[in-house]
């Protein structure tokens, strides 16, 4: 493909916009609108894009989960089968999207996004646990982390917003809580996707290198963020982005 309109302006706009994604991804999930957004806008070919957009994800889960992993806040060994789980579940759905189009679950998204939305708005006391776990580890990897993770594989748009959901209903974390497990989850999602998209071709490395160090600096922030002032700002930013991502893309349908 044709990369001669990527001068020094290109490649900085384009860290600017995986900074703030980067942010978003760790506060609430659904940077990832923002950044494949802005590469489809500049001229990559979908498939260029999609695959370009998983390298630089990995910059906001793989800073933001080192970053609590060092802090205690993230329990290895407990969650291991669900990370397990998501890396196989991604690979799947990254596997697949490469041979058809997504037509239909693209329809369904804008309300599923929506339904996350008016959970978060209306469930009160997120900021503390609400029960004991309600599923059991294996259900909860299949679901959280297998189903979830295909999802990421396969499309990817507010699977950290899905991820956090998931934390809270089933497994009854807080709201903090469950952002920063999702982060961690979300890791295992985006090196599974990279790994089979390289299979694939369509890695543009140049630019996804430059975007995954403005993810990782907008990661950084954005847990430092999750950590000091999770509780107030975590809640609102997962309904305002969740709003935000419903209303562009059934603009974009109609």
């Amino acid at each position: 493909m044709d990369t001669s309109f990527m001068d020094f302006s290109y490649f900085v706009i384009m860290f600017m916009v995986a900074l703030v994604a980067g942010f978003i991804n760790v506060v609430s999930g659904g940077g990832g609108f923002l950044s494949i957004g802005a590469l489809l806008i500049s001229g990559l070919p979908p498939a260029n894009a999609l695959a370009t957009n998983k390298i630089q994800a990995l910059g906001s889960s793989l800073t933001s989960g080192i970053y609590f992993l060092r802090r205690g806040h993230i329990n290895v060994q407990e969650h291991k089968y669900v990370f397990l789980s998501a890396f196989i579940g991604s690979a799947l759905g990254t596997t697949l999207i490469q041979f058809i189009e997504p037509e239909v679950l693209k329809k369904l998204l804008p309300v599923l996004i929506i339904a996350v939305a008016i959970y978060f708005i209306s469930a009160p006391n997120l900021s503390e646990p609400k029960r004991k776990p309600q599923v059991s580890l294996f259900f909860f990897s299949l679901i959280c982390g297998g189903c979830i993770g295909f999802y990421d594989g396969f499309l990817g748009a507010g699977a950290g917003s899905f991820y956090t959901l998931c934390y809270i209903l089933l497994w009854g974390y807080s709201i903090d809580k469950a952002q920063i497990h999702s982060n961690f989850i979300n890791l295992a999602s985006n090196i599974a996707s990279i790994l089979f998209f390289i299979f694939g071709g369509k890695m543009i490395w140049s630019l996804g290198l430059v975007m995954f160090a403005g993810q990782s600096l907008g990661a950084r922030l954005g847990a430092t963020v999750v950590l000091t002032r999770g509780k107030k700002v975590i809640r609102p930013m997962i309904v305002i982005v969740s709003i935000c991502i419903s209303v562009k893309m059934l603009l974009d349908m109609y």
